[in-house]
């Protein structure tokens, strides 16, 4: 069974010919590019809840007169 290739494996994998001090000058480029990243990530996740809470929800109680409808309504929203 062949291995599948990623073809991403050979573009993102480090030169061979690398020096310590180009390999920490790359680490750092790749901490600070996660962090930008997951800063980016927790800005997209806050938009999206802000949304979400904006939502407006529209609800249909079906019943009869008198039946606690707008009692209900009170309890669970306040």
């Amino acid at each position: 069974m062949p291995v599948p290739v990623d073809p991403f494996d050979e573009v993102l994998r480090p030169p061979t010919d690398e020096t310590p001090e180009q390999r920490a000058v790359r680490l750092a480029r790749e901490e600070q590019a996660r962090k930008v990243s997951a800063t980016i990530d927790a800005s997209i996740k806050a938009e999206r809840n802000a949304r979400r809470k904006k939502r407006i929800v529209r609800l249909l109680l079906l019943g009869q007169s008198e039946s606690g409808g707008s009692s209900y309504l009170h309890h669970i929203f306040g």
